[in-house]
């Protein structure tokens, strides 16, 4: 059994979570068969990260940006750069992907290209094409965002491994520090209904159509299959 930390970074819409659970749930489901010991921290509401003991480690989204730099995303910095040298796997997803983006030394801003909320395509470069990651993944594969922030600038030592006309989608960092800007954990279902509750808000939609993921799930089964 492999035993994986999520890092929870906070519920989203009250509205998603009161319909569909939140983000810590769905990544158990979605793991079901992966024989995935689970343990679930909350840094965002006190809990702290005493020591990462644990095969790899999931850091979720969240309600909140990272360059506002409070304690508990500060924390978690700590303790991602506390075991930088240890080769233990690390999956950054959305805030977690721009989390881990800031830690090691690139720039998270209000995405310049505005909202991404829907599904859209994304493209891998030569290094995406080659990770482990997105095995069995199609370049122009439909995956699900909800997100305004995003990585304008990498870490230094980052390498990039997909992107689309919205920004960086993907990188890697010391081989083991992997971020992702969309959700894998996402369904169809809850991401509809994001897409309702944001576009109601007057966030603008690019595809009200929000075509259906077929692959995005597998980011998650690749990382614990590279464990």
């Amino acid at each position: 059994m492999k035993d994986i930390l999520i890092i929870d970074c906070g519920p989203s819409l009250s509205d998603v979570s009161n319909n569909f659970g939140v983000a810590p749930e769905w990544i158990i489901e979605s793991l079901k068969n992966k024989e995935c010991n689970f343990k679930w921290v909350k840094p965002y509401d006190g809990e702290k990260i005493q020591s990462i003991n644990a095969d790899a480690c999931i850091i979720t989204g969240s309600p909140c940006s990272v360059y506002e730099a409070t304690d508990w995303m500060l924390d978690i910095e700590e303790g991602m750069k506390n075991i930088q040298s240890s080769q233990l796997p690390v999956l950054g997803i959305c805030f977690g992907h721009q989390l881990l983006a800031k830690c090691f030394g690139g720039e998270v801003k209000l995405n310049p290209n505005g909202w991404e909320l829907g599904a859209y395509p994304v493209q891998f470069t030569e290094a995406g094409k080659k990770s482990q990651l997105f095995s069995d993944i199609e370049d122009n594969a439909i995956v699900y965002e909800s997100h305004q922030d995003s990585v304008t600038i990498l870490p230094e030592n980052a390498i990039e491994l997909a992107r689309n006309n919205k920004g960086n989608q993907a990188f890697i960092i010391y081989d083991n520090f992997y971020g992702v800007q969309f959700h894998p954990e996402f369904s169809w279902e809850v991401i509809k209904m994001y897409v309702s509750v944001r576009s109601a808000m007057g966030v603008r939609v690019d595809d009200p159509t929000v075509p259906e993921s077929t692959q995005g799930e597998l980011v998650l089964f690749n990382f614990i299959d590279l464990i």
